[in-house]
């Protein structure tokens, strides 16, 4: 793989995939929900929407069109640390991916015209989440998790702020953040790594913008531990959560993610077999949630059994931390060989190597994550995970 930086900061990375028909061409830009002010909530997932509307070269929906004539797919999304935009084409048309999304990321046209388009989109969306149980449950999870980071605000961002933007708000904050030293072009796919090189330089090489950002303060692992319901009419099953904050993601994410392939990764599994099987659960999962400014661990299970449900998972967590050695290995096992079948897609491989550059500022991440795997021994494991004997924050979504 071919890492390498442009004159002007941005970061490039190729992986040449000959046994793939086909090209990933990412560009990945550090910043998200998380670099947003109170003015501001909402505005880098609105500007992902505004990024699809013109630019200074192309109409709106030219870019699209192109892309779909040519057999491919263009899409974005926007989370709490980054923003990131990919076009996946036939291989032939990896040189066309590359000028097109360099269009798109770095010559977006704003006009109070496309801002009147889009604010009632990004509104409804707001309004469905609002909706949907499910999504409420969790925003509330975020915001009784975190004190502090940005992550207790929505990616979506407040009705009241999204109604608000103006076309300076947002060139304001798309002439702060995409920059080229917060930017990463991540390609995965058949392509000649020299050749598209050269093309990546040709459009993204010229662009000079500068600016200077104060990242948030990173919010410390402990937990307040207390109780919240949310109640909503939609409800059919109780959902409860289980919330831990952890240190901000780093290369021991993947101790982590052990502990995500233990208590949840198929039918082996401890809350499939403690909770499912044994009828305390319809349904029972972890999720790891890798933040820069202070990650989280989680358990949700799905119930109609919520105290029984509550006493089981404290059991379980007892249970995990003095997991046996061979559990342990299988865990490790089973965590190994998802990631090298999620490596098979070009899609995923840029996705994870975009990752690694743009918000780890590590290729490491991606690199090592195999040889660091491999060196995760037992001890160091259950010392990692002992976190979960602390009393976490337990949420409870029920019927109103």
């Amino acid at each position: 793989m071919l890492i390498r930086k442009l004159d002007n900061g941005v970061t490039c990375a190729i992986r040449e995939r000959n046994d793939l028909n086909s090209v990933t061409v990412s560009v990945w830009i550090r910043t998200g929900a998380a670099f947003e002010d109170d003015k501001t909530r909402g505005i880098a997932h609105f500007l992902e929407h505004m990024m699809f509307n013109g630019t200074e070269n192309f109409p709106p929906g030219y870019i699209d069109k192109e892309v779909e004539l040519l057999g491919g797919e263009i899409n974005a999304a926007t989370s709490y640390d980054y923003t990131y935009y990919y076009i996946n084409l036939p291989y032939e048309h990896g040189e066309k991916a590359v000028e097109l999304i360099s269009e798109l990321v770095l010559h977006p046209l704003f006009t109070n015209e496309m801002l009147e388009k889009e604010r009632p989109i990004v509104l409804e969306e707001i309004a469905r989440s609002k909706d949907n149980p499910q999504e409420i449950f969790l925003e509330t999870f975020m915001e009784k998790l975190y004190k502090k980071a940005p992550y207790r605000y929505p990616i979506l961002g407040f009705k009241e702020t999204v109604s608000s933007f103006s076309i300076n708000d947002f060139k304001t904050f798309y002439e702060k953040f995409y920059t080229p030293e917060r930017i990463t072009v991540s390609i995965a796919g058949k392509v000649n790594t020299e050749k598209i090189f050269k093309i990546i330089e040709k459009n993204f090489g010229k662009i000079q913008r500068d600016s200077i950002v104060v990242e948030p303060e990173v919010e410390e692992a402990k937990v307040t531990a207390e109780t919240f319901e949310v109640c909503h009419p939609a409800v059919a099953v109780p959902n409860l959560i289980f919330g831990w904050r952890l240190p901000p993601c780093s290369r021991e994410d993947v101790y982590f993610e052990i502990l995500d392939s233990l208590l949840s990764s198929g039918r082996s599994s401890i809350l499939y077999q403690e909770l499912r099987e044994t009828g305390i659960a319809y349904a029972a999962y972890s999720n790891y949630q890798n933040l820069l400014f202070g990650s989280n661990f989680s358990i949700v299970v799905i119930t109609d059994k919520v105290e029984e449900s509550k006493k089981a998972v404290k059991k379980l967590v007892e249970k995990v931390v003095s997991v046996s050695e061979d559990e342990f290995e299988f865990a490790k096992a089973k965590l190994f060989k998802g990631e090298i079948f999620g490596r098979e897609s070009g899609e995923a491989e840029a996705d994870a190597i975009g990752y690694a550059l743009t918000v780890m500022r590590d290729a490491d991440y991606y690199n090592k994550f195999f040889e660091d795997l491999k060196n995760v021994d037992f001890k160091t494991f259950k010392e990692k995970i002992s976190f979960l004997l602390e009393e976490p924050l337990i949420g409870i979504l029920k019927r109103e």
